[in-house]
């Protein structure tokens, strides 16, 4: 039997089996973009949502960004809170690098990163079938696939 965590080569072979879809030119296709909310925050961070990693571009001031990417196949756990108005997500590396943090977001675009995010991560290191013809095929499959559903 094959379980979870039986041995490094097999995880290294469930890593490097799976094949994400890409475009015809081997770039990451972007499935989403979140922006802080501008009267919260005067310097709005980004959330960019890609098919293979997951971008946090951090405005400081005019002119000095940060930007931290955690490949989907690294993403260890994504934790959403939402009040009720604005929220935050956090997401933690496998690798112990780098985490992202992006607080003063709508409410609604919490728990559709969350998913996504999700999504993405379950698709990357558990092999999880995306089908869908178009972009907005695969978001909207990505997003049922990282679901949570209450009260079943």
């Amino acid at each position: 039997m094959k379980y979870v965590a039986q041995s490094d080569i097999w995880q290294l072979d469930q890593v490097f089996g799976v094949r994400p879809l890409v475009s015809q030119n081997n770039t990451s296709r972007v499935l989403a973009r979140f922006k802080q909310l501008f009267p919260l925050t005067f310097f709005r961070d980004d959330l960019i949502i890609e098919e293979l990693r997951v971008i946090w571009v951090r405005n400081d001031g005019p002119w000095a960004d940060e930007v931290i990417s955690i490949m989907a196949t690294d993403i260890a756990c994504v934790n959403a809170s939402a009040g009720p108005f604005f929220g935050h997500v956090h997401i933690q590396s496998l690798t112990g690098g780098p985490e992202i943090f992006v607080d003063k977001l709508s409410r609604n675009d919490v728990y559709r990163i969350r998913n996504l995010i999700e999504g993405i991560a379950l698709h990357a290191r558990a092999g999880v079938k995306v089908d869908g013809n178009d972009l907005e095929d695969e978001r909207a499959n990505l997003l049922e696939i990282g679901s949570v559903k209450f009260g079943q």
